[in-house]
């Protein structure tokens, strides 16, 4: 056991049988991601994340698998801005303790979010573009191979990575895996 200050970026380390890999630290939280995919589903019937089936499965299942290991109190909630690919704001931002990564963490961290998004295709919260321009369908997409893409909301094959925010104090078993 170890704590996630304790391990390094890149590294992963387990949360109620999740695999997680640590991309970030400040001010005591721990920005992590999903190995893996959990499960394929469909977005939703729409791009908008506020509104998704995905946001619904991960907030009423998953998370709270992950609050009984670790605590409540040690999930931080974070907002999460659902600004499209063409730049419009519509969807405006939504708060959440679990979520999918954005475009922008997957910019900021493409090194190594190509080691991570490398067993199947996973959405991400970032719309195409939204409603207003009638780009109401389509949701930014990761290939196995780090590529983005668009694929409608309604698909049910492209995987599920939890995106989360922890304390960094807490204990957590270490995996000797580097994404």
């Amino acid at each position: 056991m170890k704590t996630l200050a304790e391990i390094k970026i890149g590294e992963s380390f387990k949360v109620a049988d999740i695999e997680f890999i640590k991309t970030g630290e400040e001010n005591g939280q721990v920005v992590a991601v999903a190995k893996n995919s959990l499960f394929d589903m469909r977005f939703g019937s729409n791009n908008n994340y506020a509104e998704s089936d995905v946001k619904k499965k991960l907030e009423t299942e998953i998370l709270p698998r992950i609050e009984k290991a670790v605590g409540a109190e040690n999930i931080i909630e974070h907002e999460m801005d659902l600004t499209a690919l063409d730049g419009s704001d519509e969807y405006g931002k939504v708060k959440c303790k679990i979520s999918l990564p954005t475009l922008d963490w997957f910019r900021k961290n493409n090194e190594l979010a190509r080691k991570i998004f490398t067993s199947a295709w996973s959405w991400l919260v970032t719309p195409w573009s939204t409603k207003k321009y009638g780009w109401e369908y389509s949701v930014l997409c990761v290939s196995p191979l780090g590529r983005i893409s668009g694929n409608y909301s309604s698909y049910d094959y492209d995987g599920v990575r939890p995106f989360i925010i922890f304390v960094s104090s807490i204990s957590v078993i270490s995996e000797s895996c580097e994404g």
